[in-house]
């Protein structure tokens, strides 16, 4: 239970010391999420209150099922614009159509990630290497904050643009910026860098946050044209399936949630992860594949939209003392005590201060130095970890995850099929057998050459070890007699390595030569004995060891010095 159940494990061994951390985090991402919520909801083509509604039951849902600490989850502007992107191409923006295909939508990526779970798919997170994680994370914070300089600024490009095109037009047209606007973003900006250095126990957001509200509402920030969030509705979530929910909704929108579905876990999962090794502790993926589905459970059966981990709210909390998900459980109360009675709080927040939190609050992510760690370790990482910022940057975060996953596993595949074929020598006075590159003064055996494998012998890598072996054989001096194959670093081995070997033992017969082979392990033997090979090698000459092996060579050919 405990394993499907983290809070059971965490909840009962909570610590009161614990609390006052928790709580001012709560609020913190409290105070972030409210209007946040709202704006998310409009990119999502959501009305406004719907942003609230998504958040209590995803919150506790994560909390119950989460192995992350610190993961907050949530409406997020990237699943949000997704989610429009999906569902705007089957009603109306706006429409009540539209508004039951989004939380349909919502639904169905919850239980494909539910799914994905008991299928224990969460080992797509494993093909994410560290090179790539990093710079996926980077370039998700580097997105993020760009995305809130409208709100510093004060205004926003005509249309919506992809991330350098966007970008460069704001700085074309820097004369459009709002004065007053950008006043208050840099100095909300500089409050919380200056408190975050000289006061590191302050929670800086929540500070500024209420300071801004605070003036705000003296000086009246909405007359000198200053955007502020705001009315919000006040109501309970309408807890429940939506009226016209069924199957045929659920199947148009499934295409659509499986891209969803890959972006929120990737996104999760690697904000999770990062946490994770920051604070010492394991990040299960298959667990949080099902956290993260349950959350999207919760978030469709209150009315809203589809969420994943917040970067922005998570580095938040973090930084505000969060201890556990205590947080989550703290801040989903707020959120519906919010919805019910609070909303009027917000109401003269500046946009601004809101935008200048969350760049604050990303601003650590946007660690150039994590990518440029690789340069000096190896080029084949440096180069798949600034692709991976750059894809999301250029191509959009599904792209850019797409890119980062797809070098995850080309850096896979060329790694396995760079594998070493060494020609080994006896290790003088005993029965070890070393690569003669590293032990030049091995003794070896006219008429018996020695090969090893280093690796799995698959399709990628086969023509490669034949090759090596060919060229063994034709360099040997003598012209060998025994080919001997040492199989003890060959971990596995595919049905077209055995279909190669056999083609080489028939080739060395015809050169009047053998193939042997020792040393191998269960599952290669396993392999080995049902395919063609095992019938064309004759069972005397497969060996428990080489040293085996070279004893029945001298026994049958004596030493041919």
């Amino acid at each position: 239970m405990k394993s499907y159940f983290p809070i059971l494990s965490w909840l009962p061994a909570y610590q009161s010391k614990l609390l006052r951390g928790d709580v001012i985090a709560a609020l913190t991402v409290w105070a972030l999420l409210v209007p946040e919520a709202m704006a998310y909801a409009g990119i999502a083509g959501m009305p406004p209150e719907t942003g609230l509604y998504t958040a209590p039951l995803a919150l506790l849902a994560y909390a119950i099922f989460g192995t992350s600490r610190h993961l907050n989850v949530g409406p997020s502007s990237t699943v949000a614009a997704l989610s429009f992107t999906v569902v705007a191409g089957l009603a109306v923006a706006g429409s009540d159509e539209f508004i039951l295909l989004t939380i349909t939508l919502a639904i169905v990526t919850g239980l494909m990630l539910i799914a994905a779970s008991f299928l224990r798919l969460g080992v797509m997170a494993d093909f994410l290497s560290r090179p790539v994680l990093d710079g996926f994370v980077v370039g998700v914070a580097i997105s993020v904050a760009v995305g809130q300089i409208d709100k510093i600024v004060g205004f926003q490009p005509v249309a919506t643009y992809d991330f350098i095109p966007e970008a460069l037009l704001f700085i074309r047209d820097i004369g459009l910026i709002h004065w007053p606007t950008f006043i208050v973003g840099m100095v909300s900006l500089g409050l919380l860098f200056a408190l975050h250095k000289f006061a590191p126990k302050v929670p800086a957001a929540l500070v500024v946050l209420f300071l801004a509200i605070i003036v705000s509402t003296v000086f009246d920030f909405e007359a000198f044209g200053i955007h502020i969030v705001g009315e919000i509705p006040a109501s309970l979530p309408p807890f429940g399936l939506p009226e016209g929910f069924s199957v045929a909704k659920m199947v148009s929108v499934a295409s659509g949630a499986v891209g969803v579905a890959l972006v929120a876990f990737a996104e999760s999962v690697a904000i999770a992860r990062s946490m994770g090794a920051r604070f010492g502790y394991e990040v299960r993926a298959d667990q949080e594949l099902l956290a993260l589905g349950a959350a999207n459970l919760g978030a469709g059966f209150s009315g809203g939209f589809v969420v994943d981990g917040s970067m922005s709210k998570t580095a938040a909390a973090v930084e505000s003392g969060a201890q556990s998900q205590m947080v989550s459980i703290l801040a989903a109360v707020a959120v519906l005590v919010t919805a019910v009675a609070l909303t009027p709080l917000f109401y003269n927040l500046p946009e601004a201060t809101l935008g200048a939190i969350v760049i604050h609050a990303v601003w650590k992510s946007i660690n150039l130095r994590k990518v440029g760690q690789y340069r000096d370790i190896t080029t084949l990482d440096f180069v798949t970890s600034v692709t991976a910022l750059v894809g999301v940057l250029l191509l959009g975060l599904l792209q850019g995850l797409l890119l980062a996953a797809f070098l995850g596993l080309a850096a896979l595949l060329f790694s396995t099929k760079r594998r070493n074929t060494s020609v080994l020598g006896r290790v003088p006075d005993t029965t070890v057998y070393r690569s003669l590159e590293n032990c030049p003064e091995g003794e070896t055996y006219p008429g018996l050459l020695i090969l090893r494998f280093d690796g799995t012998l698959f399709y990628a890598n086969t023509p490669d070890f034949i090759s090596a072996a060919r060229q063994a054989v034709q360099t040997a001096v003598p012209t060998p007699k025994v080919v001997l194959f040492d199989g003890e670093s060959m971990n596995d081995i595919d049905a077209t390595a055995t279909i190669a070997l056999k083609e080489f033992q028939a080739e060395l017969k015809q050169a009047d030569m053998e193939l042997r082979l020792a040393r191998l392990k269960t599952n290669v033997m396993t392999i080995i004995q049902r395919s063609p090979l095992y019938a064309a090698i004759p069972a005397e000459h497969y060996y428990l060891s080489v040293q085996d092996a070279v004893d029945a060579y001298l026994a049958e050919y004596g030493n041919q010095e």
